[in-house]
């Protein structure tokens, strides 16, 4: 996205091939390194994770060790981060992994990579809405009625997570709100982010700082005498618990080593995304250093040590066995309560004060719509890469008087929302966001597969990097691409082996999503090549260059 005083224009010249090559993209450095920190941790921030699964884990893989699935996390991190990271720096230009794969291994390699990750984009985008009524607008609602006794605003929670309609509708509005953020300056979208970023990392901190000073004895306290008014028991706490056993739920499980393993697979679907800002790769600044692969690991393992921190603290606060108990399938909360016991239904509960729950709920409201513009950067850098290589038309790299690519946005928006309509139909919350992740590894997997074949297929681009340090005389960025392929195969064979609890019960649906998707990679390449030959023009040519900035 190019700022308003520098936008360049598009430009082209022709070879005596018949090939147009781009003199200028219009696209400039224009995302400092803290900026771009924000941008990588903002897909693994902890707030999603506490909020969508962490205390879920405990339920599913009873027995798992939540610390033991975090330090296993960690390699698969910086694997993703560094194979990212590395190749961003030696081709740092937009379009993430159209660009890397298609310039180091094949175009069509490229194109499947792009159409699979903007596909597991567009699902991350409908997942995002989805969760923002589901485990946002209703639970938050239903949360600021209990503490405020308000019949009205439960009513109104219960209703928004029970109708398609406002699903879909509230959905689509957030996805507005989301892609607004790209209307402006990139200047004032930065700025925009990062004031939303710290709204809800503030609103995050301020449940963490209240979990830390109230001890399990006074939680226990606080949420009998809070929910006693709608449950009317004595001690609701422990009926939680004795209901769950009497089910069948085993709240004190023996530790298991082997159940914390699909725990760091079900925390890597959170966690392995710290690569973001390499789809806006030719606009950040010391783009070509080494910087933005340590950048990619930094904000990677800060999102996974918060989440294993905040998730210690509130754990410590409500007890495991009450975790377990309230998000056991069979066990939950008294359907008097009639809302998930997310952690900031359970402090605002817990402290009882009207403005302290509607800060809680609010800040971590923020979030979603923050996701939602991190994931639309993807579709729209694909889209620019597109037109620049001459594979879509010209128009989609138009952008407005103040720098934005006004084109590329509603048509990214038109296709998130026909995916959010898809969702709300036809997937349930875990299959969207399943089907996302798995999607999503294949783009990821043929990026890090560039880094392992870079210094050999490509030579030169490996010989202009700043970074060329080896280790037993092997290139770095080998290693981190065998790192990443490693990481795929494992969340594919955990996702695979645990399907019941990822809710992938439909391995057939999923494939032909997939292959569905690989297929028109295929077809879109030959057709445009064919059509481009038509013209005199042999399209290869392009990705054997670096597009200029």
């Amino acid at each position: 996205m190019a700022d308003s005083s520098q936008q360049g224009h598009l430009t082209t010249s022709s070879t005596s091939s018949g090939l147009f090559v781009r003199n200028a993209t219009g696209l400039v450095r224009g995302v400092s390194q803290k900026s771009a920190f924000v941008i990588n941790f903002i897909p693994g921030h902890p707030v999603e994770l506490l909020a969508a699964g962490f205390f879920f884990v405990f339920a599913l893989w009873p027995g798992g060790n939540y610390l033991i699935g975090f330090v296993l996390v960690i390699p698969l991190v910086l694997a993703m981060s560094y194979s990212f990271g590395l190749l961003t720096s030696m081709i740092p230009r937009s379009g993430g992994d159209y660009m890397i794969v298609g310039r180091v291994i094949h175009p069509l390699a490229g194109l499947i990579s792009s159409f699979c990750m903007t596909l597991a984009e567009l699902l991350s985008i409908a997942y995002f809405a989805v969760a923002f009524i589901t485990i946002g607008v209703g639970p938050g609602l239903v949360t600021l009625g209990l503490v405020h006794h308000s019949s009205t605003l439960i009513h109104w929670g219960l209703v928004v997570q029970s109708s398609k309609y406002w699903e879909f509708g509230l959905g689509a509005g957030m996805l507005v709100l989301s892609a607004a953020f790209l209307a402006g300056s990139w200047k004032l979208t930065l700025r925009l982010q990062n004031i939303f970023f710290w709204i809800v990392t503030g609103g995050l901190l301020v449940a963490v700082v209240a979990a830390i000073f109230t001890s399990n004895a006074s939680f226990i306290a606080n949420f009998n005498h809070f929910v006693a008014p709608y449950t009317h028991m004595k001690d609701t706490y422990q009926s939680i618990i004795a209901k769950a056993v009497k089910t069948g739920v085993n709240v004190h499980p023996a530790f298991s080593i082997i159940k914390s393993i699909p725990i760091a697979g079900f925390f890597a679907t959170f966690t392995i995304y710290s690569f973001w800002s390499t789809f806006v790769g030719g606009e950040l600044r010391e783009g070509s250093s080494v910087k933005t692969a340590h950048n990619m690991a930094i904000a990677g393992l800060t999102c996974v040590a918060f989440a294993a921190l905040f998730g210690a603290i509130f754990l410590r606060t409500f007890g495991t066995a009450f975790t377990i108990a309230a998000n056991a399938p069979t066990g939950g909360l008294p359907s008097q309560i009639v809302t998930a016991p997310t952690f900031f239904f359970l402090m605002a509960g817990s402290v009882g004060n009207y403005i302290f729950a509607i800060l809680l709920v609010v800040t971590y409201l923020f979030f979603w719509p923050l996701s939602c513009y991190v994931g639309f950067l993807q579709p729209t850098r694909t889209l620019f890469a597109y037109g620049f290589d001459g594979i879509l038309p010209q128009k989609v790299t138009d952008v407005s008087r103040v720098g934005s690519p006004w084109v590329a946005v509603i048509i990214s928006w038109v296709l998130s929302a026909l995916t959010l309509l898809w969702a709300v139909n036809n997937a349930s919350f875990f299959q969207i966001l399943t089907y996302a992740t798995l999607i999503e590894l294949i783009a990821m997997g043929l990026v890090s597969l560039s880094g392992i074949l870079v210094p050999y297929l490509r030579p030169e681009i490996f010989r202009g990097a700043t970074t060329q340090r080896r280790v037993f005389n092997v290139p770095l960025v080998v290693y981190a691409g065998i790192g990443g392929i490693i990481t795929v195969v494992v969340v594919w064979v955990i996702f695979f082996h645990y399907a019941a609890q990822f809710g992938f019960n439909d391995a057939g649906k999923f494939f032909t999503f997939l292959f569905s998707t690989i297929g028109a990679a295929i077809v879109f390449y030959f057709g445009v090549r064919l059509y481009k030959s038509r013209q005199g023009i042999n399209i290869d040519l392009v990705y054997k260059e670096i597009p200029p900035e």
